[in-house]
């Protein structure tokens, strides 16, 4: 019996609690706070990630337009030591265009190459050896510069990896 009166009591406390109204407002504006204001971290984070993506595209076309307007001695008909210096100084122009760049991100994160193919898109050799004829008549020579950038978003979201890597690359024909 007196289990009975103390799960009857219980009972009618918990009556009272679903009757009371209350604070029920706070509780959802706290519950939808949370969530809209993780949502704005997150639409800022993907925000600062395709700023970062701009930035770093726009420094790689400004190293190929100064390729262009310089004309750097670079392919087959360069020495390998004005080819070096040329590509540095592509190298240098991406460094001093790229804003968020404080120094030299490394050769492994900025590279500037040049390569030759065939009209047909086949590779061959800039410079081939004397007598020793190109497999192509018409051979192109490019130059191709990429910039990679490794991005911590703000936060960790699931599904999104703790950092990625934005990459951004230009290629133009020289010839």
């Amino acid at each position: 019996m007196l289990k009975y009166f103390a799960h009857r009591k219980a009972t009618r406390r918990l009556a009272v609690f679903r009757r009371d109204r209350k604070g029920v407002i706070s509780i959802e504006v706290a519950i939808l706070v949370s969530v809209l204001s993780l949502m704005a971290v997150g639409t800022v984070d993907l925000a600062l990630a395709f700023a970062r993506q701009s930035e770093m595209s726009n420094a790689v076309r400004a190293g190929v337009q100064f390729a262009l307007v310089r004309r750097p001695s670079i392919g087959p008909s360069a020495n390998e030591q004005d080819s070096i210096m040329s590509l540095e100084t592509i190298r240098t122009a991406v460094i001093d265009s790229a804003r968020y760049l404080t120094s030299d991100p490394g050769a492994d994160a900025l590279t500037a190459d040049v390569f030759c193919q065939c009209p047909d898109t086949t590779p061959v050799v800039c410079v081939s050896e004397p007598g020793v004829p190109l497999p192509c008549s018409g051979k192109q020579t490019f130059l191709e510069v990429t910039l990679l950038n490794n991005y911590t978003p703000v936060l960790r979201f699931p599904g999104i990896p703790e950092s990625f890597q934005l990459q951004a690359k230009q290629s133009i024909r020289l010839n």
